[in-house]
């Protein structure tokens, strides 16, 4: 089955700057994932995001899909007629080319690259974060639990037993990448240079693995960490906490903690940006008459004057009564649509009422 068009899948025009198309994938992925969307569908549709977003996201793969379509993607499909290597992209080099190709330095191009691998960057983490409606509107203090990988305080993140070395590694001779030889159609034999399975690119062996971390240079831990919610969030809005993710491999830097926050709606009230917007029913005599009601906000119940004659879906302005502005200063304002309500029965009075008044209105 062919696969559907990425900037289709998400929604985006092909000139959506990244933050329009995270923006798109974090909609779509709430939308279809399978624990909330129970379609039949879902799944598939999720999937679809995630590819999408994974290819779009990435500069140098959107650009190899933006050449060359889904094959683009896949070792960047065959340029045709090889007649100049402009067509991979933005390579300084035809080293660069190979390595795509083929996943390491090209020897007879660069000789061999003698680059060690001393550290990792950590992952990142992602945490859904439900919220209560009134918790988004004025703010609060959050203290999370989750479980990361942190530095090793008893090897100080090297991995070793402390009071042992490390030796070089034999495999690469300290240099942290081998040599690979393959066979490459219309290039004849390729050599290229990959990472040492052996020392992991760095170039060192340890001869005693630290006890806590077992080589690691890192543990897993339960961390406890307080956040503040700012007033006014809105739903599906991602926060960003750097190096509050996993600490990295041989003292690598830590990733980042994105936290996605998910608020709760409210029984009766609907955000709207800073706005709030509520519909409430009032009968027919307050609607032909006026008269003060009492209606909710997100700062309590709040007096109401209904002008006489009010019509039906009007709408009132409550200004400076919506929550407040997101990274900015005052209220937003509430806004209150006007339901009528008709009596579906009526009492003998009532409807003797009602007959006088259409008497008086000949």
């Amino acid at each position: 089955m062919d696969k559907k068009d990425y900037y289709e899948v998400l929604g985006v025009p092909k000139d959506a700057p990244k933050t329009e198309i995270k923006k798109a994938y974090r909609n779509l992925a709430k939308k279809y994932h399978p624990d909330r969307n129970k379609e039949p569908n879902a799944e598939q549709k999720f999937k679809e995001i995630k590819e999408a977003y994974e290819i779009l996201s990435d500069d140098q793969k959107r650009s190899a899909y933006d050449q060359y379509g889904h094959a683009g993607t896949e070792g960047f499909g065959s340029a045709s007629g090889f007649g100049g290597f402009e067509g991979f992209g933005d390579y300084s080099n035809l080293n660069d080319i190979f390595e795509q190709f083929f996943g390491g330095g090209f020897a007879g191009f660069s000789g061999f690259r003698q680059q060690r691998q001393t550290s990792v960057r950590g992952s990142d983490l992602e945490i859904n974060l439900k919220i209560s409606f009134k918790d988004a509107v004025f703010g609060a203090d959050k203290v999370l639990e989750y479980d990361r990988m942190a530095a090793c305080t008893a090897c100080n993140s090297t991995g070793a037993k402390n009071g042992s070395s490390k030796k070089t590694c034999p495999t690469c001779d300290g240099r942290g990448q081998v040599i690979r030889v393959q066979n490459a159609f219309m290039f004849g034999t390729i050599q290229t240079a990959v990472q040492c399975p052996e020392c992991k690119g760095t170039g060192e062996i340890i001869t005693e693995e630290c006890p806590e971390c077992r080589g690691e240079g890192r543990v897993k831990l339960e961390e406890e960490f307080k956040i503040k919610i700012p007033p006014g969030i809105p739903d599906g809005v991602t926060l960003r906490f750097k190096d509050r993710g996993n600490a990295g491999k041989q003292g690598g830097n830590s990733g980042d903690l994105f936290i996605n926050i998910d608020v709760e709606p409210h029984e009766k009230l609907e955000r709207r940006g800073n706005d709030i917007y509520l519909e409430t029913e009032i009968d027919v005599v307050t609607a032909a008459l006026g008269d003060t009601i009492t209606v909710p906000s997100v700062h309590g119940n709040l007096k109401v004057k209904i002008p006489a004659g009010t019509q039906p879906n009007k709408v009132i302005k409550l200004s400076g009564k919506g929550g407040p502005k997101f990274r900015g200063r005052g209220n937003g304002d509430q806004y209150l649509q006007i339901k009528i309500r008709i009596p579906n029965k009526l009492s003998r009075q009532e409807r003797k009422l009602w007959e006088d008044l259409r008497k008086s209105q000949r």
